[in-house]
């Protein structure tokens, strides 16, 4: 017979052991959900980074009637910047004036002024110069190609949090990769074994482990230099800490040369047009001139001019505003630790090369986008295998990668539309209104997922229609953008009828 105090044991004991089954599996739906956000985060941050390889070129087709041409003189420099400093706030504090190009990548000549205002609010202001007399043209307007770099560096989130979440991001992408090497021994030995006569989880683990494999030299770099560009806030204040005894502006003069100092007030403005033509005396042409301070003369006019001879590719001639030039900084026979930090910016967005790198970075960005949702995949295809399926979790997945796609379509399509103001909350409305359909319908994700992709490729299709009708085939970089947002609106809408009709 059963012992009556065993009996009674066994009952109280009886929701005990309930109550901890459901709290056990609690935690299991909650570090699935915290994986999840984790893979969720890096295919943002991945598809983004494909298309921020080509952010120049993109901003060129969304300012298409911007003049092109392959470089400018020193004048031009001088007065599209003396213009830019005229429109200034004059109860505002100026910070800097900054002049881009022309460059390969983006064959214009782009004018920046960055000031505060008297209320301490931020303020960038972005012109379009022309490239034969420095006359600013009129505002260049990039909100697509500006919301596509701010996802892809700081996830759109406040500074500088954003960015060290995303470096974070990096440094845990660089762990994985080493830790997926160590743990599969076979890993190369393996690297050309495809089962794609098997069932469809084996055929796609294998080539989610291939392209894991072949793209290995890609993500080592990428995720390395990405960690390190994304934590450089916090390395710079260690460093301080470390050697400067506090003192950050010590320790940023350390890595990129002279800070402004405090001068005489100058009566002229600073002689752009020499610093550019010193610069450049053996022919190579300036990439970025950044000028600080510009009414001291103890601010810094930085010139920096290109060599693509080196992969660090760049040399800073960085002088006074008074004119007098004070350092030359990095390049050929600069310190080894200098050039090193100055190659992690070429690594890591591919502007080494021409556009045979570029393109190459572009198509393993988007592997490396592909191998974070084929893992996801899988990982939902074995739990459907071993009876415990998540069917939420699955539809969250669709829901985040099929809005992103459909946020980023429609806020190209406003972008051609000419409401480039909106194209932030395009991006995100249509997102967030995705990822809510899908968590509200689970059981209709298999058959809202080729409709979305439908809907992102009829909003491409669409946006390069209208910048056709609207610039015509104005330039060859901005209509070879405009071309291949047609065929990637083309190539989503077959993938969706495709889909449609399994």
């Amino acid at each position: 017979m059963t012992d009556p105090e065993t009996a009674l044991d066994a009952q109280a004991n009886t929701p005990r052991k309930a109550g901890n089954s459901r709290f056990v599996a609690r935690m299991i739906e909650s570090h699935s959900i915290l994986g999840l956000a984790f893979a969720a985060l890096i295919y943002v941050v991945s598809l983004t980074g494909a298309f921020t390889v080509f952010a120049h070129e993109i901003e060129l087709w969304e300012n298409a009637w911007a003049p092109t041409i392959a470089s400018v003189s020193g004048e031009v420099y001088q007065n599209a910047l003396e213009e830019a400093y005229a429109a200034r706030d004059p109860d505002g504090d100026m910070d800097s004036l900054v002049a881009y190009g022309p460059s390969e990548f983006s064959p214009a000549l782009l004018v920046r002024l960055n000031e505060t205002d008297e209320q301490g609010n931020f303020r960038q202001t972005n012109w379009v110069a022309d490239p034969q007399t420095g006359t600013l043209l009129g505002k260049a307007e990039a909100p697509l190609a500006h919301l596509i770099e701010e996802l892809h560096v700081a996830l759109h989130l406040p500074a500088p949090w954003g960015r060290y979440l995303v470096g974070l991001l990096g440094v845990c992408m660089f762990s994985l990769v080493i830790s997926g090497i160590l743990a599969h021994p076979t890993i190369f030995k393996d690297a050309f074994k495809l089962r794609v006569d098997r069932n469809k989880r084996t055929a796609w683990t294998d080539v989610h482990n291939r392209l894991s494999v072949w793209g290995l030299p890609f993500h080592l770099v990428l995720t390395f230099t990405g960690g390190f560009l994304g934590l450089a806030g916090l390395i710079v204040g260690a460093v301080a800490m470390i050697a400067y005894e506090g003192d950050q502006e010590r320790a940023l003069a350390s890595i990129q040369g002279p800070v402004p100092v405090e001068g005489r007030a100058l009566e002229e403005f600073p002689p752009v047009a020499s610093m550019v033509e010193t610069a450049r005396t053996d022919g190579r042409p300036v990439e970025l001139l950044v000028m600080q301070k510009p009414a001291n003369a103890g601010g810094v006019t930085t010139v920096n001019v290109l060599d693509k001879r080196l992969l660090d590719q760049t040399q800073s001639l960085i002088f006074r505003n008074s004119g007098a030039l004070i350092e030359s900084y990095g390049g050929a026979g600069a310190p080894g630790g200098i050039r090193a930090l100055a190659m992690l910016q070429p690594l890591h967005y591919g502007t080494f090369g021409g556009y045979p790198v570029k393109l190459l970075y572009f198509v393993m960005a988007l592997a490396l986008t592909w191998v974070t949702s084929s893992g996801m995949k899988i990982w939902f295809a074995r739990r459907q295998q071993q009876g415990r399926p998540v069917p939420r979790l699955n539809a969250a997945w669709q829901g985040m990668t099929a809005g992103l796609t459909l946020g980023l379509s429609a806020a190209t399509l406003v972008a051609a539309s000419g409401l480039g103001e909106l194209a932030l909350a395009a991006c995100l409305g249509g997102w967030a209104a995705a990822f809510a359909l899908f968590l509200s319908l689970p059981a209709r994700a298999s058959v809202l997922y080729p409709r979305l992709l439908l809907g992102s490729g009829a909003c491409l299709v669409v946006a390069a229609g209208l910048w056709l009708v609207e610039h015509g085939a104005k330039g060859i970089v901005p209509t070879a953008v405009d071309g291949s947002v047609l065929a990637l609106g083309i190539a989503l809408a077959v993938a969706g009828i495709r889909g449609r009709g399994e």
